[in-house]
């Protein structure tokens, strides 16, 4: 899956779960808080999402404020927890 996938799977999921409106098409640095208007419970939601949808496991110690910094930085971490579950 490449990033544009990632990408496009995570606002389905974000536009399906939160009661906010998200954009038709997200850009790698809308900034997750201060330009999409999602809080830190939203976030948590997100988390549970991306597990389902993605089929990765996200590690509570390698919870990370920046990884939720923008849409970029979400698709990065969503595709590097996919690289290490592939090479395990």
């Amino acid at each position: 899956m490449d990033r544009t996938e990632v990408a496009k799977k995570l606002r389905d999921l974000m536009a399906g779960m939160l009661e906010v409106e998200i954009p038709a098409e997200l850009k790698e640095t809308d900034r997750i808080y201060e330009d999409l208007g999602i809080d830190s419970i939203m976030v948590m939601q997100i988390m549970v999402g991306l597990e389902e949808t993605f089929g990765i496991s996200v590690p509570e110690e390698e919870i990370d404020p920046a990884h939720f910094g923008t849409v970029g930085s979400v698709v990065s971490f969503i595709l590097e927890l996919q690289g290490r579950q592939v090479s395990t």
